[in-house]
């Protein structure tokens, strides 16, 4: 459970698949072709464990250099690198010496030889893997964010998964790339594909007098709701809108009452929502989120399950802290679109 960088290795051409199967296409690439050979069975180990199956394909990504480390071949077979223990798994074949880095509590790394286990087959590894994180009580947190991929691999790696102290930065930064959330099972089963929905760069838009759209109606439902006050909900920035902006701008005692929005205003306007909040604001976060592509997402006013989704998906999508809490730094980019 530890990257490698075996001594005595000779990288081999063939990238084993899942099961032992060599993995067909030889002109596809390196990274698709080993995504290919373990989606099943990474699903598959999801609806048995709980492992969002994007982490099972992130860590042995990583732990095996995709595939091409010679942990991951025969005689090994190993895709996770998890250290024998006095009592071998149900699932290894047997224990091999093997010289690996590994980093100190300052982080600098270090060889040590330690006992590796092997397997039959790197199906074999997987449904170690699955056995080894959920039987063990130090992982059990990461259990709580079976719906967080990137916070799953945090606490794995808290529970002391692995030494290297960029291992959550790595493994989180390979489901990033590839986009391997759309292999979950779970995920994909809420949501549906994610992966096309546009990203944006752009936090929070100025809105002044004639301007018009969705970030229109949410400003107004949100003042409407934080001044106790009716506003027409018709997405256009006319003297009503401007005018309950620069009342609200004197309330919060802003040095300038222009009834424009800026950057400041909006940041004073967002409320913070979590899973559990109900009423308009949740209403106003879900007609953004639809905005914004999550047209699953029902705006019923009741920050469920199915919202908390959507939020840490585009909250992963567009490199945020996946939280599942909208604060400032999200409500900036659902209103940046």
């Amino acid at each position: 459970m530890r990257r490698f960088r075996v001594l005595l290795a000779m990288v081999v051409a063939t990238l084993l698949g899942f099961g032992g199967l060599a993995v067909p296409q030889a002109h596809a690439s390196v990274q698709s072709d080993f995504i290919g050979s373990l989606v099943k069975a990474a699903q598959e180990n999801e609806r048995d464990t709980g492992i969002p199956a994007s982490v099972t394909i992130g860590m042995a990504a990583l732990e095996t250099g995709w595939g091409r480390s010679s942990m991951a071949k025969e005689p090994m077979n190993t895709l996770f690198n998890i250290k024998c223990t006095a009592k071998p798994s149900p699932y290894q074949k047997g224990c091999s010496e093997v010289a690996s880095y590994e980093y100190d509590s300052n982080g600098v790394r270090y060889l040590k030889v330690s006992g590796f286990r092997t397997y039959a087959n790197t199906g074999d590894s997987l449904k170690d893997f699955g056995l080894f994180l959920t039987t063990l009580t130090r992982y059990a947190k990461a259990f709580d964010h079976t719906t967080n991929p990137d916070a799953f691999v945090r606490e794995v790696h808290a529970a002391g998964y692995a030494t290297d102290p960029r291992y959550t930065e790595l493994v989180v930064g390979i489901m990033r790339s590839y986009n391997l959330y759309q292999y979950n099972v779970g995920g994909r089963t809420a949501l549906g594909d994610t992966s096309k929905l546009p990203v944006t760069g752009r936090d929070f838009g100025d809105l002044t007098l004639g301007s018009a759209g969705q970030r229109v109606t949410t400003l107004q439902r949100l003042l409407s709701e934080q001044m106790g006050r009716t506003i027409q909900f018709d997405g256009r920035y006319g003297w009503q809108t401007q005018d309950a902006v620069a009342d609200w701008q004197y309330e919060k005692k802003f040095p300038e009452q222009s009834g424009d929005v800026d950057r400041a205003t909006w940041e004073a306007i967002v409320p913070t929502l979590s899973q559990g909040d109900r009423g308009p604001l949740v209403k106003a976060l879900q007609l953004e989120l639809r905005h914004a592509g999550y047209s699953m997402v029902t705006d019923d006013g009741v920050f469920g399950s199915l919202t908390k989704q959507a939020v840490e998906d585009f909250q992963r999508r567009h490199s945020l802290p996946v939280t599942g809490t909208v604060a400032t730094m999200t409500w900036g980019r659902l209103l940046g679109n």
